[in-house]
């Protein structure tokens, strides 16, 4: 297969759902000849963060001089982003190489199975892009692997791994509750469950850190209970901040960092902590490679400010106008850009390009933004699973009407003509948000 008929392939794969478990992802590995068996791992879980200290790690050892590859997921501008080789999204090429040779074993085994009468072989989309990342990684000869699980961290298809060098814990929230659990427990429960024998993690509350501190895992149907060695960032103090990046202290060492938000700090003390876990365990990760590597980070969309001038996208940016780009995704996230916005920006004139899929906590998005703008146009994100701009609108009336604010309210079929429509206007800080799903439409 070329790139286009691979990723029209895994399209039609994704449209068809998926279902949870880490035994068809230790099937498919196998029939590669398990490209997982010689590569470390640094597997990441959580709610909030986990693409933000990922992105600390591989800057930081890639700076150590350390080939990094690195998983994420969803991607922000282009497909490809999701498998990160130094920092760099794979080559078409190499996307359409390991896509294919997934899916040839895939219909191969599925001929046998055929022949004997045994069940179907049907990986989910995220399992065969999980194995491209296995394949990708092992013949760059990648040193380390940055993991960011997909959802959970039980049967997430990235557990597969049978050892890794740490975990990290970003900080736990309610997402994804009808698959998760509806309590904090339950949900970090799952997410725990990555953990082997050391993990890093920020402090959280206590019903969460009970979890962390004394995960399960399933022999033979039964919980067994062990207790990992479990290590808590040390909190940061901050020292100063621009819309260009921010200062802090931890453990009295000065660090900068070009990522926005105070919410960012708290990400990069856990990475220095997980850095830290790391030289125990003879990585070669100098002070000077930590720091340059945490100023260096990037992470897309996560109130990332974009400026007039060469960004890559398709949009005419005024001079005196600022674009905020961020794909937080849960009352939670929404709340460190919105306290972002007022401390930045309560002076200014904002407008919310906000678009939203329906089995988030729109409504608790909404109730938390609301109060930040003067403009709210609401789009339908390009995915099955979005809640449609007329919805949106409906919310954003009623929750206008319980706060008695005065904000105009439209809609628009095209994101980026909304996008640019808003930055026409009369706003000085035009925000695009609500979920990941909506930038590749920008460029």
């Amino acid at each position: 297969m070329n790139y286009i008929e691979a990723t029209n392939w895994i399209k039609n794969i994704e449209r068809a759902g998926s279902d949870y478990g880490i035994e068809r992802m230790r099937e498919l590995l196998v029939l590669l000849d398990e490209p997982d068996k010689d590569l470390k791992f640094i597997h990441v879980a959580g709610t909030n963060g986990k693409g933000s200290v990922t992105a600390y790690l591989t800057s930081v050892l890639k700076e150590a001089g350390y080939k990094v590859g690195t998983y994420n997921s969803p991607s922000v501008f282009r497909y490809n982003e999701r498998w990160l080789i130094n920092g760099e999204p794979l080559a078409d090429e190499l996307v359409a190489k390991y896509l294919t040779i997934v899916r040839e074993t895939i219909e191969m085994e599925q001929k046998m199975r055929d022949a004997f009468g045994l069940d179907k072989f049907q990986p989910t989309a995220f399992e065969i892009e999980t194995a491209v990342m296995f394949l990708a990684f092992y013949e760059a000869e990648c040193d380390v692997c940055v993991l960011e699980t997909g959802l959970g961290g039980r049967w997430d298809a990235t557990n597969v791994i049978y050892d890794k060098e740490l975990a990290v814990i970003t900080p736990i929230g309610l997402d994804h509750c009808d698959i998760l659990g509806h309590t904090l427990s339950e949900i970090a429960s799952e997410k725990a469950a990555i953990i082997k024998d050391v993990c890093v993690t920020v402090e959280q509350a206590p019903e969460i850190m009970a979890e962390i501190r004394r995960p399960y895992r399933l022999e033979n149907g039964e919980k067994a209970y062990y207790s990992p060695r479990v290590e808590v960032a040390k909190k940061a103090e901050f020292l100063s901040g621009d819309l260009t990046g921010q200062k802090f202290l931890y453990d009295g060492e000065e660090y900068e960092i070009s990522l926005l938000g105070r919410h960012q700090i708290d990400n990069a003390s856990l990475a220095i902590c997980a850095i830290q876990e790391l030289r125990k365990k003879h990585f070669k990760i100098s002070d000077e490679a930590l720091k340059s590597g945490l100023k260096k980070a990037v992470w897309h969309a996560r109130i990332e400010v974009v400026r007039e001038g060469k960004n890559g996208l398709y949009l005419s940016i005024p001079h005196d106008k600022v674009l905020v780009l961020d794909g937080s995704h849960n009352p939670h996230g929404a709340k460190t850009l919105a306290n972002w916005l007022d401390e930045y920006c309560r002076e200014k004139r904002v407008a919310l390009v906000l678009g939203i899929l329906r089995d988030k906590d729109y409504r608790g998005i909404v109730e938390t933004l609301l109060p930040r703008a003067k403009e709210v146009v609401c789009i339908t994100p390009p995915s099955p699973r979005a809640l449609d701009k007329d919805a949106l609108l409906k919310v954003v009336e009623d929750v206008k009407k319980e706060q008695r604010k005065q904000v105009k309210t439209t809609t628009n079929e095209d994101i980026k003509q909304a996008v640019q429509t808003a930055l026409n206007g009369d706003a000085e800080v035009v925000v695009l948000c609500g979920s990941l799903t909506l930038f590749s439409a920008l460029v």
